[in-house]
């Protein structure tokens, strides 16, 4: 049966009935030379180190028993210093071949890094060219992604002092680049506010009748486009129009217009766009 499983590739099966034979048998020379030759032999191919590792270990456990169970004579001393040599020998190819492994991985590793430093390299030059809040979201993302698949721990003494420098540079840029979007934010805000304001002056002064005398009319007029902008993001300049205009629409009105106007003030929920 044993004979069989081997033919047919079923190694497992083959190692569980062999081993089963030779437990059976510790001291018996022809079925421990059987099943050591067996578990060195699969121990030996190219394939991955773990299950290598565990016939090998089997081979080894197997020489143990032997060597306690067995007569031991010249002969059998022989056959056990061949076994240990056996054994070694194997070890060290296993060993030689986790190495090279080792080896292949970290230079793919370090290869791997250097593509994507070269990214952030890259990428650094891109986002500072951004002029779009936008694009610079996308490119941010991008940059996370590529942060994200930086084996850190991986990277070479030169890689690590890049990456630092880049890490340092990139915080710089970022703050730099948000507050441009937002100072240009701002500034179109307040564009946007300025031209509201010298709408609604214009408008009542029209109209300056029409707007002292109804309540609806001057709350259409003043909520939309006067009192609706926040003034933690106007510019001083457009602070003192605002006050201008303000101070002006107030004294044109009677006192129930001005409670009215106040109120409209506080009661206007401010826009942040």
């Amino acid at each position: 049966m044993f004979e069989e499983k081997v033919i047919s590739n079923e190694i497992w099966d083959a190692h569980l009935i062999i081993k089963n034979l030779y437990n059976r048998n510790v001291s018996d020379t022809e079925l421990f030379q059987r099943y050591f030759d067996f578990t060195c032999k699969v121990a030996n191919w190219d394939m991955e180190l773990e299950t290598r590792s565990y016939f090998l270990d089997e081979a080894s456990t197997a020489l143990v028993v032997y060597t306690e169970n067995a007569v031991i004579d010249a002969e059998q001393l022989m056959i056990i210093h061949q076994c240990r040599e056996t054994i070694d020998n194997i070890r060290n190819n296993m060993y030689s071949v986790q190495n090279l492994n080792e080896q292949q991985y970290t230079q793919q590793v370090e290869a791997n890094n250097h593509t994507i430093l070269k990214d952030l390299v890259d990428l650094k030059g891109l986002l500072s060219r951004t002029v779009t809040q936008e694009e610079f979201d996308q490119n941010l993302l991008v940059l996370t992604e590529k942060e994200n698949v930086l084996i850190k721990e991986e990277l070479t003494n030169d890689q690590t002092l890049l990456y630092n420098n880049l890490t340092k540079e990139y915080s710089v840029l970022i703050s730099d680049k948000l507050s441009q979007f937002a100072k240009a934010s701002n500034t179109e805000y307040n564009r946007k506010a300025v031209r509201d304001f010298k709408y609604v002056i214009d408008a009542f002064k029209k109209e300056e009748g029409a707007y002292t005398k109804s309540s609806s009319k001057l709350y259409a007029l003043v909520s939309s486009r006067l009192f609706v902008f926040d003034p933690a993001r106007l510019f001083n300049e457009t602070l003192i129009y605002y006050n201008h205009i303000y101070s002006y629409i107030f004294s044109k009105l009677d006192e129930e217009g001005k409670f009215k106007l106040t109120q409209i003030a506080i009661d206007t929920e401010k826009s942040a766009q």
